[in-house]
């Protein structure tokens, strides 16, 4: 997931987002995004509920857009 911040909150978000169990890894990254994570969730309707219900609500979070992967390779 992609996350647009307020200025300068990517710090205070991307710790908040860390404790949450479903997110397996969150950056501050540069570029068109501010911070990026990871999630896991065991149906898509929990992943929705995790998307709308705490993520999207959380303060200082502008956007967010998610990708949801097709397939992977993990070296």
């Amino acid at each position: 997931m992609f996350i647009n911040t307020e200025i300068g909150a990517e710090d205070e978000v991307m710790e908040a987002l860390i404790k949450l169990p479903e997110v397996k890894e969150a950056m501050i990254v540069y570029g068109p995004y501010d911070v990026v994570v990871r999630i896991s969730a065991d149906t898509a309707e929990n992943l929705r509920k995790l998307i709308s219900e705490k993520i999207r609500r959380m303060p200082k979070i502008k956007s967010t857009t998610t990708l949801v992967i097709a397939k992977s390779i993990v070296k």
